[in-house]
């Protein structure tokens, strides 16, 4: 084995060996000497050598998790209130006013008031009317109000005959009507424009509608029953129909003027 070793061992396996050893402890001394500390200890040609190019850019990479909703901040405590403000100033004083004024309706008015009297009252052109009421037993019927009622003759004998009857005032009107006012109607007038269901009259005016004419006879006379002349007495009237088998009947309504 020794032989073997010693064919090897050569001049130039020796030179080379020493070589690799001073290379290797003249490297690590050289290192240990001189040490890069700045790009600026190396040359700029040698820089540009060193310095590579720029790759290409990498895949996008995957979109990230969503984060978690932050929770809700809580509610600022309440401010402090603040200092009442100043009292404002005085304001401009109003107008006066308008007064009211009034004036007596005497009873002598007819006009107004039924004739009962009353106070009238003014405002702002505006007028208000105030009217007595009506004290104790009503005497007469008051102007223009109206009162209604009902009638019928009937015969109790088979004959024909003519027949009759009366028709009273429940409050007597303040005095007689003559026979110009007192109507039988037979059709809607000036005087007396309603009807049978809806009698009616106009101021100073009786009107006596027929429920029935013709065929069992029908109202031929209005009159005073205490003067037995045309016309009415204050308490009411008389009613004279033509001859008849059976009955004639209606309503009436007066009105005072």
């Amino acid at each position: 084995m020794l032989s073997k070793i010693r064919k090897r061992f050569t001049y130039a396996n020796v030179v080379m060996t020493l070589a690799l050893v001073f290379a290797m402890s003249g490297g690590a001394y050289a290192a240990s000497k001189y040490v890069l500390t700045s790009t600026k200890q190396i040359s700029p040609k040698v820089l540009k050598v060193l310095v590579g190019k720029a790759g290409k850019g990498g895949p996008a990479g995957k979109e990230g998790p969503v984060g978690k909703e932050g929770k809700e901040g809580k509610a600022g405590s309440q401010g402090i209130a603040g200092e009442k403000g100043a009292l404002g100033e005085k304001g401009a004083l109003g107008s006066s006013g308008e007064s009211v004024t009034s004036k007596t309706v005497p009873t002598s008015e007819k006009s107004k008031c039924a004739g009962l009297g009353g106070v009238e009252y003014t405002l702002a052109g505006k007028t208000t009317l105030v009217c007595n009421g009506q004290t104790g037993f009503t005497e007469t019927l008051p102007a223009g109000k109206t009162e209604t009622g009902t009638w019928v003759v009937a015969s109790p004998k088979e004959e024909e005959e003519e027949g009759a009857t009366t028709i009273s005032f429940a409050i007597p009107l303040a005095a007689p009507l003559d026979p110009s006012q007192a109507h039988v109607v037979t059709a809607k007038t000036a005087e007396c424009p309603g009807t049978v269901e809806s009698p009616l009259a106009e101021p100073g005016n009786l009107c006596v509608y027929e429920s029935t004419t013709g065929e069992f006879g029908q109202v031929t006379l209005i009159s005073n029953p205490a003067t037995f002349t045309g016309g009415t007495a204050a308490s009411g009237a008389m009613l004279a129909t033509s001859k008849t088998t059976v009955l004639v009947h209606g309503t009436f309504a007066v009105t005072a003027e």
